[in-house]
């Protein structure tokens, strides 16, 4: 006892430290942890990206119908392809061209636009919409598309065309991960925009 005081310095630091296995057995528990944690984190920030940037396209194509109705006159929106990225822009005066003025997003990385044929069947879709018969995929590989309102906010063929008969889609995805599941962007013929999720197997459900 009288040499514990003696040394008080030193036993407080016995008592107070960490052994090596201690030490070693703290890395382990944290080292499992993270094994576990990571995947969960890396799924949650892909999902992230997905609504992201289903929240974003939409957002273009409602902004794209309000110009054309505050306008009183066709705009489009305008989606080309630019290697591996997409750029898709509200084409407020009509010259085809995204210029600096008028509302613009890049679309790439893990989070891109997918053609029909690399998505789960639609049919709950389609039948959802009653539109099994008129479904049109709007964005294919390597080309570029638009899709125009008229001053009355519904869509239209083109500039001056007629209403358009089919329902247009834009898919979103990551090619290179399946499981990340995809969103689909769903433009009406009256102009209304819907936002729809699915799961690797294709369980198609609403969200907005």
């Amino acid at each position: 006892m009288k040499q514990c005081a003696k040394y008080a310095s030193l036993c407080r630091s016995r008592k107070n430290g960490f052994s090596l296995v201690e030490l070693v057995l703290s890395l382990a528990v944290l080292l499992i942890i993270t094994t576990l944690a990571v995947p969960v984190v890396v799924r949650s920030l892909q999902t992230y990206q997905l609504n992201s940037t289903a929240s974003q396209l939409a957002g273009m194509l409602k902004f794209t119908r309000f110009g054309a109705i505050r306008q009183n006159t066709p705009v489009s929106c305008q989606i080309a392809q630019q290697g591996a990225n997409w750029l898709v822009w509200v084409d407020l005066n009509g010259n085809s061209v995204a210029d600096a003025t008028e509302p613009q997003m890049i679309v790439s990385g893990s989070s891109t636009l997918l053609p029909a044929s690399s998505v789960p069947s639609t049919a709950t879709i389609a039948s959802t919409l009653g539109a099994a018969s008129s479904y049109s995929w709007t964005v294919l590989p390597g080309s570029s598309q638009s899709i125009t309102y008229d001053q009355r906010g519904v869509v239209v063929t083109s500039a001056g065309g007629p209403v358009t008969t089919n329902i247009n889609v834009l898919y979103v995805g990551n090619p290179n991960d399946p499981n990340s599941g995809y969103r689909a962007i769903i433009t009406l013929p009256s102009g209304a925009v819907q936002v729809w999720t699915a799961s690797p197997a294709g369980n198609w459900q609403r969200v907005s």
